[in-house]
């Protein structure tokens, strides 16, 4: 890893910045509505582990909700509380992991083709949930706008001066306004409201621990870890990412 890589602002670097929003977005505001998360502290917490992430790694690394841990929370209304007792277990538990070396071997005997396969299964998966749930939210309309989306993108690949990814949301901020939202709407819901910090007790890591921990844990190991090595050895040779640096 090069730690020294310079931190760059250009128009590529603004459209990867839009690159997970299609995920990030949904699952956040799922969460906080089913929790009754505080959003503040959800979203100032998520904003501040992106720059970290990108003044550490120096590579557009993937922060992303939890998705088998968002999937549970939404569906069985699972307190705040017991959210950050979770997040909190399953970051000890990913730490403890990787100080006794088992991701390191995991990494070694799960061969690259297994890797591939859970890229393509997750890259699967969220084209199979858009099609099913949000573009036809929008009937045909929404049709329209994923396919101008995806020629778009597919023409733009590869072309530095026009990033699809800021055009693409562009495309779809000019539709929310003239369709449904109002800019004197949203200046309206325009607020100001600090973090509030939650020390989560035992009992919530606990519990944390056996409802969504566990069942995040393998699927962070293939997605988060061992996915997310090969993507940074594929397109930043240069710059070599250790598992343990993960």
């Amino acid at each position: 890893m090069n730690a020294s890589a310079p931190i760059r602002f250009n128009r590529q670097e603004w459209s990867g910045a839009f690159g997970d929003l299609g995920t990030d977005l949904p699952l956040l505001v799922g969460i906080i509505l089913a929790s009754g998360m505080d959003s503040a502290s959800a979203l100032t917490l998520f904003g501040v582990m992106q720059i970290l992430t990108a003044l550490r790694y120096r590579l557009p690394m993937p922060v992303q909700p939890l998705k088998a841990m968002a999937a549970l929370i939404i569906a069985q209304k699972i307190p705040a509380e017991t959210v950050y007792g979770a997040g909190l277990a399953i970051g000890i538990l990913m730490m403890a992991l990787t100080g006794a070396g088992l991701l390191d071997w995991v990494a070694r005997v799960v061969p690259k083709v297994v890797i591939r396969g859970v890229q393509l299964g997750l890259g699967l998966s969220l084209a199979r949930i858009a099609l099913k749930d949000y573009v036809p939210a929008e009937s045909t309309a929404g049709y329209i706008l994923a396919g101008a989306a995806f020629l778009l993108t597919i023409a733009l690949m590869g072309r530095k001066r026009f990033p699809a990814g800021v055009i693409v949301v562009g495309m779809g901020l000019v539709y929310a306004l003239a369709t449904r939202l109002s800019v004197a709407d949203l200046a309206g819901a325009a607020g100001f409201h600090l973090p509030s910090p939650h020390v989560p007790t035992p009992a919530e890591m606990w519990t944390g621990f056996l409802i969504l921990a566990l069942p995040q844990v393998p699927l962070s190991i293939a997605n988060s870890v061992l996915a997310t090595k090969q993507v940074a050895e594929d397109l930043f040779p240069e710059r070599p990412l250790s598992i343990r640096g993960i």
